[in-house]
């Protein structure tokens, strides 16, 4: 079950971990700090802005359709959950990666719609991968509702079978959980789990020397383990044409 409290501004530290089951296993961990954080920017820092450049920041082109010129990130998704249902809106929280020095990849960001007395109405889990192609799933709150995969994310896996994803978040942990299943077997699950740090220029700044090259880090990983996989004989799928829709609704 999701348990999301509608927090402020917040860091959180912690372990990335994939595991790969068959028809070997295989897994990694690497430490990363995500941001999460009003969409309105209602909260105003130094060292993080949205649209413009600075130590991290909130690009709108970073996000949503790739083949859009222009895009009010935040008009879209509001316009995304509103044709969902979702008429009363007061926040929408991101949890991502920012731009450091602006660069990122986002391997995954989620976007949590807060209705009335804060409650969690929904969630759009946004997935890219490294073929510059971005896809969205929208996500009602229940308890583990299976996601038709439909996306080509590795090189390694076929467009088929279900998600199972849940995220928890509270004022000290963060918990993202992403079980991959094919015929009722889990094939791979990938997970973030993280410890909270308030968010303010004092702490981004920190956190920036600390962690200045995580972004190039992620994309450096992904190409360094796929290459782990093709040595240790995982069969290569070409990429199939990417869906004719960015975005897969309820």
């Amino acid at each position: 079950m999701k348990k999301i409290k509608n927090l402020d501004e917040t860091l959180f530290e912690g372990i990335v971990f994939h595991k790969r089951y068959t028809p070997f296993e295989h897994s990694f961990n690497y430490k990363f700090c995500y941001f999460w954080f009003s969409i309105y920017f209602k909260k105003k820092f130094k060292f993080f802005k949205r649209n413009k450049l600075t130590l991290f920041s909130f690009y709108d082109k970073d996000h949503g359709e790739i083949n859009e010129k222009k895009i009010n990130f935040l008009n879209y998704l509001e316009n995304k959950f509103k044709n969902e249902g979702e008429n009363s809106i007061n926040d929408i929280k991101v949890f991502c990666l920012p731009r450091v020095l602006g660069y990122v990849f986002n391997p995954i960001s989620v976007f949590v719609c807060f209705g009335k007395n804060n409650k969690v109405d929904a969630i759009i889990y946004e997935v890219s991968n490294t073929f510059n192609e971005r896809h969205s799933y929208y996500c009602k709150i229940k308890k583990n509702v299976p996601i038709k995969k439909r996306f080509h994310v590795s090189p390694f896996f076929n467009i088929k079978g279900h998600y199972i994803i849940t995220f928890n978040i509270n004022a000290n942990l963060v918990d993202l959980q992403i079980n991959y299943n094919v015929k009722g077997q889990k094939i791979f699950e990938a997970s973030f789990k993280g410890r909270s740090i308030k968010m303010n220029d004092k702490v981004l700044l920190k956190v920036f020397f600390k962690n200045f090259f995580q972004n190039f880090r992620v994309t450096f990983a992904i190409h360094i383990q796929a290459l782990k996989l093709f040595f240790k004989g995982a069969k290569y799928i070409a990429k199939p044409k990417k869906p004719k829709n960015f975005y897969s609704g309820s």
